[in-house]
This record gives C-alpha cells, sequence and structure tokens, in this order.
C-alpha cells in the first residue's frame, strides 16, 4: 500500500523524483524536463490552495467570520491550478511520447516508463486504434456530415487509405508492439497539422501510415514484459 501512494504521488508530481532523475539524465533545459519540473510546482500549489479552501470550510463550521471569504478565494485558486496542472501533465505526456517516438531506448528515467507502460497496454492501444478507425470513417461519410462537426480537412485523405489503416490498427491490436510505433500513432493522432494526418496530402498520409505499421510490427516485444527502469539518484 505504501509503494503504491509513494508511486501514485511520483506520477501526480507531488514528489520532486521525477524531476531530478530528468535533470541528472536529460537537463535542466531539456523539454521533458521542464515540462517535469512545472508539472511538480504546479501539484504543489493546488495542493496548497485545496489546504486552503478545506481550512475555510473548517473555518465555517466553527463560525469564522472570514471562513467564506477564505473558501471561495482558496477554492478558485485550486480549481486555476488544477486546471494549469492537468494541462503541463498532458504536455509532460506527449513529451515523453515524442522521446518514445524517437526510438531512443538509451534515456530510461521512470516518467518515461511509465509512459512505456501506458502506451502498451490494451486499453491504449485499443483506444487509438478506435480514435483512428473512426476517422476514417468519417472520411468515409465526409459529405453527409455537417461541415461544423467535420474533423479538420486533411483527415479526408484518409478514405484512400483504407490498407493502411486496416493494417495499422490490426497491428496495434496484436499480442506482441513495438513502444515505439505505438507512440508514433498517439503523436500521429494528436500532433495537430504537423502530423501527416492533417496535411491535406494522400502520399506523406500513406507513407507515415505504412512506416508506423512498420515500427509497430519491427522488433517486437510483449506488451505485458515488464519496463526496465533505470532512474537516477
Amino acid at each position: 500500500m505504501t509503494s503504491y501512494l509513494r508511486d501514485t504521488a511520483r506520477s501526480l508530481g507531488l514528489t520532486a523524483a521525477d524531476k531530478h532523475a530528468a535533470e541528472s539524465v536529460l537537463g535542466r533545459e531539456h523539454r521533458l524536463t521542464r515540462a517535469v519540473s512545472y508539472q511538480h510546482t504546479l501539484a504543489l500549489q493546488s495542493t496548497v490552495a485545496g489546504l486552503a479552501a478545506l481550512s475555510g470550510g473548517a473555518g465555517l463550521l466553527l463560525d469564522f467570520g472570514v471562513a467564506t471569504l477564505l473558501v471561495v478565494v482558496g477554492t478558485v485558486v485550486a480549481m486555476s491550478f488544477v486546471v494549469a496542472w492537468a494541462v503541463t501533465r498532458r504536455v509532460t505526456r506527449e513529451r515523453a511520447q515524442d522521446l518514445i517516438a524517437a526510438g531512443d531506448d538509451s534515456v530510461v528515467v521512470s516518467v518515461l516508463a511509465r509512459e512505456r507502460r501506458r502506451l502498451t497496454s490494451r486499453k491504449e492501444r485499443e483506444r487509438l486504434a478506435s480514435s483512428l478507425e473512426a476517422l476514417y470513417r468519417d472520411a468515409l461519410r465526409w459529405y453527409e456530415i455537417l461541415p461544423r462537426f467535420r474533423p479538420p480537412q486533411g483527415v479526408l485523405q484518409l478514405r484512400h487509405t483504407g490498407p493502411e489503416v486496416e493494417g495499422l490498427t490490426q497491428a496495434l491490436r496484436r499480442d506482441r508492439v513495438r513502444v515505439q510505433g505505438v507512440a508514433l500513432t498517439a503523436r500521429f493522432l494528436s500532433d495537430g497539422y504537423a502530423s501527416p494526418l492533417y496535411g491535406n496530402e494522400l502520399e506523406p498520409l500513406r507513407e507515415e501510415l505504412n512506416r508506423i505499421r512498420y515500427l509497430l510490427e519491427t522488433s517486437e516485444t510483449a506488451v505485458d514484459a515488464p519496463v526496465a527502469e533505470r532512474v537516477a539518484a
């Protein structure tokens, strides 16, 4: 139980362990290090503001005159910090995915190990496969969708890549995958106009789908295999 709570606190950024490890391995100026550092700072600020709101709640029970103001201010500030923390947590995840997608397995710190485990989980791979299939279906029925509800224009090109989409989604659902390919799929779907998915050009889109599938199937590892973790002191 103690180990679970410690790991949870670390993953939420409540401890400085991930920050120190990233600084040791990647350096302070690396994008992932900065994201982890911001997440840690915002996690602490959210906690302090939440405790202030709880203190105000206790003051209400004791009928302190300023308790209501303390509760309101503390709650607003805590919510602001939580929203900022959630955004930073997403950025941290994206920066970790960038490193994994680059295929550099020599960089292994706890934040990367956790993201590798998440990416290779069946739940996450199914989510990615289903998201790609949903976009493909949208491309096929593009002119049946009201313009304001359509995905970005580039998604329309998916209608010409049926075999590639099917091959990629099948690869994602296999028992053995390469985590680099899963990370590339995640970035492919969420990297905005930097991704060939939204570039409105067919050949780069087709090439990327084939490349990701190849990397999913190359040097395969069991999805449930433990990920080696080297944590810097």
